[in-house]
């Protein structure tokens, strides 16, 4: 369930698999780490906006009931994957299965906590409070990142508005093919790196932030597009710093159509950005309601992301791979 789910999930953010699936392959040090060999579920990688590293993620992934997703179960799950990741770092037959030989790359770890009944409705954190850094031993570059019921539902709902906005048959509401979309990076000025063109994945710390922002660009009209899926509830002050961010980024064009999507329980959003641009407007020297840039504002559209109510089925899914 959980190999299916990352799969169509991470698809959506432009992330790709390489290599084998459900592998095993030699431990590198088995002394300090007790074992004779690691798993590999599943590898997808992205490239780094900011640098020319290729990141490899090593996947770990989980599907459990609620009454299975335990402090212990989910502290061995993240100390087995820091040893996993170290010892792909030091690999040659890791990296021959998964890596490039034209990037430099950099290896991370993701721990995939899938919860199929949707009856877990705890963050995550409270069962990884505990755990120290010194106990998680990576490499210098590498990274390990923990995804919950919780941010794996939101993730999927995102991937979801994705796909039925891509299909929509409403020409304003439509998004173009994923070719011509990419997830928003601003170029940093100070920044001595320059951002990768070939760079159009959303980074995990892009997933697992308060804001995912997807640029797209309409060729038949030039017409440039943004949709920021919002994922915590809107306040008037938060809309008005995404505001700013907007315009200092040159992100609010006569021809820019910008999409914010929250989520579904925010009732008050619409309110909060109507009062958003109102004060916003009037806290900029020059600008009035009637001035251009106040009409671009307007245009802004807000919705809601639906919430996803559907869970996997053991049964169904056990039938599924036995055909």
């Amino acid at each position: 369930m959980a190999e299916d789910l990352s799969n169509k999930v991470f698809a959506e953010f432009l992330w790709q698999t390489t290599g084998p699936m459900n592998e095993n392959w030699p431990c590198e040090q088995q002394e300090s780490h007790n074992a004779t060999s690691h798993p590999t579920d599943v590898v997808f990688y992205y490239d780094e906006p900011y640098s020319a590293v290729r990141r490899y993620i090593q996947c770990d992934l989980k599907s459990y009931s609620k009454d299975s997703i335990k402090r212990g179960p989910v502290k061995e799950a993240i100390l087995s994957l820091a040893a996993q990741v170290s010892c792909a770092g030091a690999s040659e037959i890791w990296q021959k299965r998964y890596t490039h030989a034209s990037s430099a790359f950099d290896i991370s770890g993701l721990l995939f906590v899938y919860n199929h009944d949707k009856e877990f409705h705890k963050s995550i954190d409270t069962l990884i409070s505990d755990i120290r850094p010194e106990d998680i031993k990576l490499p210098r570059k590498s990274r390990l990142y923990v995804l919950g019921p919780d941010e794996i539902n939101w993730l999927q709902r995102v991937a979801r508005e994705l796909q039925q906005m891509r299909g929509d048959e409403d020409e304003a509401k439509r998004l173009p093919p994923r070719e011509r979309c990419a997830f928003y990076y601003p170029q940093l000025a100070r920044n001595t790196a320059v951002r990768s063109e070939r760079a159009r994945a959303a980074t995990m710390e892009m997933l697992k932030s308060p804001w995912i922002i997807l640029e797209h660009f309409d060729e038949e009209e030039a017409r440039q597009g943004f949709v920021v899926f919002h994922r915590r509830k809107t306040t008037m002050e938060g809309l008005m710093y995404l505001l700013d961010y907007l315009r200092r980024h040159e992100m609010i064009g006569n021809k820019t159509r910008i999409d914010i999507k929250v989520q579904p329980d925010d009732g008050e959003a619409s309110a909060n950005l109507q009062k958003a641009i109102q004060e916003y407007v009037l806290s900029i020297a020059g600008e009035n309601p009637d001035t251009d840039f106040a009409k671009r504002l307007s245009k802004i559209k807000i919705s809601h992301v639906p919430e996803i109510l559907a869970s996997y089925s053991t049964v169904e899914m056990g039938m599924s791979y036995a055909r």
